[in-house]
């Protein structure tokens, strides 16, 4: 039903409308992770959003509308999670440009873009935007920055990334969300659960008192395998105070909806993308 509304709804480049279905397609991606539908379905969803990208295209046309430059954004972050070939290519060259001369990237377009490179980065494109990260004096742009290190998918570069979280280059509040954001777009919460067992007296000790109770827990909302609640629920029985009750049932139950919706997704999404080149075939 989701999917047969699109449409009705994306001819008119609305961003809201654009950021919903992002947000839903990059869900299920994360969901499929190391599934063998994945590739099929990051196909199915970058023909549904590509059109959208190739009329707005990379630069800002005169007298485009207000919005047209983050839904720009939003297209390229999307596009780009979604492993498109062309988009990876220009964030990387973007990205080039970028440290050459700042000025020619967009403010606006400077998440997206490092957002992109940090995923598929190599040992020396990390390099790059850590170093990026540490010489930059705006608060802002040294969070996305980091940011972009957190969504590496190379397993060695999250290990890097959330070592971070115990040195002193971010403020303790924005550290120690490195971990929880590595786990949930680098696609490994497995390596940071990991780490997080080694280091989490150093860990909770940078968490203010509202933080430590749910800290530990909130790592394990990405992931979607009834085995990783069970693991969880034995390292709260030995480890956490009662207080962290709470925060675990939490957890478990966001571990019990991912495991169920997968079940529930993977046939229903391989017959709609069955269906829909079928009807793309007769069409031709």
């Amino acid at each position: 039903h989701y999917l047969g509304l699109f449409d009705r709804v994306l001819n008119d480049d609305q961003l809201a409308v654009y950021d919903q279905i992002i947000d839903t397609f990059t869900f299920i991606n994360r969901l499929l992770a190391g599934d063998p539908l994945r590739p099929r379905f990051q196909e199915y969803a970058r023909a549904v959003l590509r059109p959208a990208f190739d009329r707005v295209g990379w630069d800002p046309k005169p007298g485009e509308p207000p919005g047209t430059m983050s839904l720009r954004a939003s297209l390229i972050h999307g596009l780009g999670v979604l492993n498109d070939s062309d988009i990876i290519a220009g964030c990387r060259s973007r990205f080039d440009a970028y440290l050459s001369d700042p000025a020619m990237v967009p403010p606006d377009l400077r998440p997206a873009i490092f957002a992109v490179v940090g995923r598929y980065a190599d040992s020396s494109t990390w390099e790059k935007l850590h170093k990026l990260g540490l010489k930059t004096a705006s608060t802002e742009e040294k969070q996305y920055l980091y940011e972009a290190l957190a969504s590496a998918i190379e397993p060695k570069l999250i290990t890097r990334t959330i070592a971070l979280a115990l040195t002193d280059e971010l403020p303790t509040s924005r550290a120690t969300m490195l971990l929880p954001f590595a786990a949930r777009h680098g696609e490994h919460p497995e390596l940071v659960w990991r780490y997080a067992q080694q280091h989490m007296k150093a860990l909770l000790a940078k968490q203010d008192a509202l933080g430590v109770d749910g800290y530990a827990a909130g790592l394990f909302t990405f992931f979607s395998n009834p085995n990783d609640a069970e693991t969880l629920e034995r390292y709260a029985k030995a480890n956490l105070p009662p207080s962290a009750a709470r925060a675990v049932a939490k957890a478990v139950d966001e571990i019990g909806f991912r495991a169920e919706f997968k079940e529930r997704l993977v046939p229903q999404l391989k017959a709609w993308i069955e269906k829909s080149r079928a009807v793309a075939a007769s069409l031709r």
